[in-house]
């Protein structure tokens, strides 16, 4: 059994109800998993990125509001995935990025899932 939580699965399949399998990528790679995101879904969101007939913005939009989420963990995943979508996808998706006027507004990020990590 995988450690995803019932609400990454709920939203999942409400991604694969209304047909969009690059919002269902994006969610599918920010779980409320400790753990990096998987590199299935990472690759499968790089590979978009280069179709011609994939919807940059709503990739980017759904990545933000993955990043407004109250766990850390899934905050972090969307942080990780659009840096490597950066890093290793097509140009638009950078362009679109440098194209919005507001990115990631992390100044009132407040977890509120009880966990807590203690660096030594």
């Amino acid at each position: 059994m995988s450690g995803q939580t019932l609400t990454d699965r709920i939203a999942a399949a409400q991604y694969s109800v209304t047909g969009s399998a690059v919002a269902r990528a994006v969610c599918k790679a920010t779980t409320h998993e400790v753990m990096g995101p998987k590199k299935k879904h990472l690759d499968y969101l790089i590979q978009a990125t280069n179709e011609t007939n994939v919807n940059i913005p709503q990739m980017a939009d759904t990545l933000f509001e993955r990043a407004t989420n109250s766990s850390w963990v899934v905050v972090f995943k969307a942080l990780v995935t659009t840096h490597h979508l950066m890093v290793h996808g097509n140009e638009r998706f950078i362009q679109y990025l440098a194209s919005r006027n507001t990115l990631f507004n992390l100044s009132n990020f407040l977890d509120k899932s009880g966990s807590h990590v203690v660096c030594l």
